[in-house]
């Protein structure tokens, strides 16, 4: 009986540390992972050019250090991603739509929001997303 119960609670004991290293090594893995992808999700973006500003959103996706997503705003509709990359908290893309001039973006993450600069239509002009 004292036998059983010395086994019992060495299970138990087993249980408990494996069941520990199982959820700290999730945690870990998510922190890790968010540090590694701070950028893939949906962002609300503000363009500001010659003050005036423009809402829009982005949805991003990093690979590696590719980005990939869409982006869209009242004033040029839908558009994609290309040429996109990330490296060192800065990021740069081209955004591309069927109405509109193609857009020359980058910029940084900084306090958890992405700014930057933009150029289209021989203009430059900033931009500030926060994510949603």
């Amino acid at each position: 009986m004292q036998s059983r119960s010395l086994m019992s609670l060495f299970a138990m004991a087993v249980m408990t540390i494996i069941c520990s290293s199982v959820l700290a090594t999730t945690l870990n893995n998510k922190t890790v992972k968010d540090k590694k992808d701070p950028i893939s999700g949906e962002w609300d973006v503000m363009f500001e050019l010659q003050g005036t500003k423009v809402p829009g959103n982005f949805k991003l996706k990093l690979d590696g250090d590719n980005v990939t997503g869409t982006v869209e705003s009242e004033h040029t509709g839908p558009g994609t991603l290309s040429e996109g990359k990330w490296e060192h908290n800065k990021i740069s893309f081209t955004l591309v739509f069927a109405r509109h001039e193609s857009i020359a973006v980058t910029g940084m993450l900084k306090d958890g929001r992405l700014i930057g600069e933009f150029k289209t239509e021989g203009m430059q002009g900033t931009w500030e997303a926060k994510r949603r």
